[in-house]
């Protein structure tokens, strides 16, 4: 009998640990993204204050070294 509370206590354990482990891990992903397109609307900002073509290279390099400089890694379009 002691060894089954012993069992279950710990899968409870081990289920309360995981659940806000993977809350955490949605929340954040959501609060990444939205910190990412508000750094790309404000590089965009930027750009067309600039007078960048829509298609021109150095404007796409500006987006790249925008968002690179705020911390945002990868595509850029």
């Amino acid at each position: 009998m002691r060894k089954r509370l012993l069992t279950v206590g710990m899968l409870a354990v081990g289920l309360g640990l995981q659940a806000p482990a993977v809350a955490a891990q949605t929340n954040g992903y959501a609060a990444s993204k939205k910190a990412r397109a508000t750094a790309l609307t404000d590089c965009e900002r930027q750009a067309r204050a600039m007078r960048f073509g829509k298609q021109t290279i150095q404007r796409r390099n500006f987006l790249k070294d925008c968002m690179i400089d705020r911390g945002f890694y990868g595509d850029v379009n």
